[in-house]
């Protein structure tokens, strides 16, 4: 594993390629003189040039005494591989390379870039970039980035990485991000995004890390980064791009084409509490609002404080689209609030605290003092707009009351969200984030970002190992039915009894020790959906009957299937019809085995009711993803029907879910469809199994 700390905490730095001129060079020279603090251990290195803004420059790495920790390449590609030998000579442990030209241009450039990472690995030297823009360290006061940027005080606790340095530098322009490191890890040579969420997770001085992703290269990496974030409680929040874009090889069943890449990276963004944004804006938002936030929520109750009726009503819509629980207040809480409104006033949630209270400091503290003491609320969210040019006595009056009510240590969370976007009034969002309350975005946003909080900061984390394949990219074959449930009984899964039947005489015979009424199916690794070429008959009542399903549903297949091996049929007594649910497995090549539920039989596709999750689950987990489907109401019994015994699928999810974990380099897909769910319990009626090529 490569060691970052020389690359993003260094002691000695040089400057490759400084210069006083417009680019790389000169930029990221004015950049690091005008923000950093280890200037005395700065080296400015220009062949051509005995000094830079004053300071002396060296002509060479070479002629620099002691080692240098970083070196920063603001030279042409072809100079590259040489600088590093040269550096490496110094004890160089990390290097920025903002040269493109590499693997973002094609073949030719993913050769160089090839080549690159081979020197770089020999060497020992952790590389940011190529075709980056570096990063800066507000900490430890070191400024290597080489975008320019106006000259304000950024220090904060906001670790931000981004394989795009203009999306950093968006970041550095918001007057509401406070920042630990930001990085812009570009192509990302031989040090990952992954691996900068590692050190930022593990860094005491980061609060929360924000990551704008493009491609995933270290699964297994990523995942042991957010299992350790999970642990602490560090907000990790990662805006993906290419989701829509981004194809998963074809899949022989259901659950292949229902958990597509962007799914089961939402699934596994799920399971460790990573929080999604939704864009650019929603990304630097919610950043902000948990590196101001004092304390989190401990529920999700709030109660919302608006001035006016109209917008007390426009919160009570927005509350309801996101989900946010309005808190219920005692009546003993009302009636004391009763009594600092006038009396056109009224009580309720959203709060219409009028004019009265909104002008009034010392009442609003009260008012959010005695909300805050109700055991029915968790949060109090301030609803108004802070404007710019105008300063009046109500928004002075609001925020000075948020300031002296947050000096109480007992006071629960409180946030703020404006009704209109506005360029922020900087004195009352100043006020505001020293009392650790969030200045959220407007409306919609705002209310997003509200939830999202609400859910991270009352979720718990349930550590399970995860099930990352050691091997991919295999070539596999389908069972049968027969022998698909065959295997899942190895692994203490109930299954129907079954017999195969190569003739009529030998159905005969199997009916006579199963029973009827019978299902009738054919026996094919070579047909995995048998209803699609007529290889299926049900409720077969004799033996008549058996008899002509048997010669049919062999005619049928030869006529439909001409290339396929066909092996008799397979007889299993008719099971009672339940609700139909699908439980699938399908093994992603980056994050592993990630188990399916969600409504079956013909509704499946139609629906596409389901839930996803990283295998394997415990039975808390189980229950939960059978909880969030749309359908899950017809399990509950809805209007009426039968209350299905939800238990009984969830310990069969996790039964599945064992199985695919313990059989990741294994199994590549499993479909079982439909699952029945009854009161009694679950029984399953048909499966496809994939298994990879040994």
């Amino acid at each position: 594993m490569m060691d970052l700390k020389k690359l993003l905490k260094p002691r000695t730095v040089a400057i490759v390629g400084a210069s006083e001129k417009a680019g790389f060079g000169g930029d990221t020279t004015r950049n690091y003189l005008k923000f950093s603090k280890n200037l005395d251990r700065l080296y400015l290195v220009n062949p051509g040039r005995d000094t830079i803004f004053g300071q002396k420059a060296y002509h060479s790495l070479s002629e620099i005494e002691g080692d240098v920790d970083l070196v920063i390449l603001c030279t042409p590609q072809k100079t590259i591989l040489p600088l590093l030998e040269e550096a490496a000579a110094k004890n160089c442990g990390g290097a920025i390379v903002f040269a493109s030209g590499y693997s973002e241009i094609g073949e030719e450039g993913k050769v160089l870039q090839e080549a690159l990472v081979e020197k770089a690995n020999k060497l020992g030297i952790a590389v940011m970039g190529p075709n980056c823009a570096g990063f800066a360290n507000f900490i430890d006061g070191i400024f290597a980035f080489a975008f320019l940027v106006e000259e304000r005080d950024r220090r904060g606790n906001i670790g931000m990485i981004s394989q795009s340095g203009q999306i950093v530098l968006g970041g550095l322009d918001s007057p509401n991000m406070g920042f630990s490191h930001v990085i812009s890890s570009g192509n990302s040579c031989n040090v990952k995004v992954e691996d900068y969420l590692d050190f930022l997770v593990e860094d005491e001085d980061t609060k929360v890390v924000a990551v704008y992703m493009e491609g995933i290269t270290k699964p297994k990496k990523l995942v042991a980064a957010f299992e350790k974030a999970a642990v602490k409680k560090k907000p990790v929040i990662v805006l993906k791009t290419g989701r829509s874009a981004k194809s998963q090889e074809l899949a022989a069943s259901h659950t292949g084409s229902l958990s597509g890449a962007d799914k089961v990276l939402r699934a596994v963004f799920e399971r460790y509490g990573v929080i999604e944004a939704n864009d650019l804006e929603d990304l630097m938002n919610l950043a902000a609002s948990f590196s101001w936030l004092a304390e989190a929520p401990k529920g999700q109750k709030c109660v919302f404080m608006n001035v006016s009726g109209g917008e007390a009503g426009i919160m009570a819509d927005l509350t309801d689209d996101y989900g946010i629980e309005l808190a219920e207040m005692s009546q003993e809480t009302k009636a004391y609030l009763q009594t600092l409104v006038p009396s056109y006033g009224s009580v309720n949630n959203p709060f219409d605290m009028t004019a009265g209270i909104g002008y009034n400091t010392p009442i609003m503290v009260q008012a959010m003092e005695a909300i805050s003491k109700d055991e029915n609320v968790d949060a109090i969210v301030i609803a108004y707009t802070i404007t710019p040019e105008i300063w009046d006595d109500t928004i002075s009056h609001m925020v000075e009351a948020v300031s002296i009510a947050r000096k109480n240590k007992d006071l629960k969370p409180i946030f703020w969200i404006p009704f209109i976007e506005h360029t922020r009034h900087k004195e009352s969002a100043d006020i505001l984030k020293a009392s650790g309350t969030p200045l959220l975005a407007t409306g919609k946003y705002g209310c997003s970002a509200l939830k999202k909080i609400l859910d991270f900061s009352t979720s718990m984390f349930e550590p399970m190992k995860p099930a990352i394949p050691d091997k991919i990219y295999r070539t596999s074959y389908s069972l049968s039915e027969f022998e698909s449930l065959n295997y899942l009984q190895k692994y203490g899964i109930s299954i129907p009894p079954q017999k195969i039947a190569a003739t009529e005489e030998e159905a005969i015979e199997a009916a006579k020790e199963l029973g009827y009424p019978l299902s009738v199916k054919i026996h094919s690794r070579d047909i995995q959906h048998k209803s699609d070429v007529g290889g299926v008959k049900l409720n077969i009542q004799n033996d008549e009957q058996l008899r002509t399903a048997f010669r049919t549903i062999i005619d049928n297949c030869m006529k439909n299937a001409p290339k396929a091996r066909l092996d008799g049929v397979l007889l299993k007594p008719m099971l009672k019809p339940g609700t139909e649910m699908i439980i699938g497995v399908n093994n992603d090549k980056d994050f592993g085995p990630m188990i399916m539920v969600g409504m079956g039989g013909v509704f499946v596709e139609l629906f596409k009711d389901v839930q996803l999750a990283p295998v394997p689950l415990n039975q808390n987990q189980a229950e939960k993803m059978i909880q969030k489907l749309a359908s899950y109401p017809l399990l509950n019994g809805y209007r009426g029907g039968e209350v299905c015994n939800k238990a009984a699928l969830a310990d069969l999810l996790v039964k599945i879910s064992e199985m695919a974990a313990e059989c990741k380099d294994t199994v590549k897909e499993l479909d079982i469809n439909p699952v029945f769910i009854t009161a009694e319990g679950v029984s399953i009626a048909d499966a496809l199994l994939v298994l990879y090529e040994d």
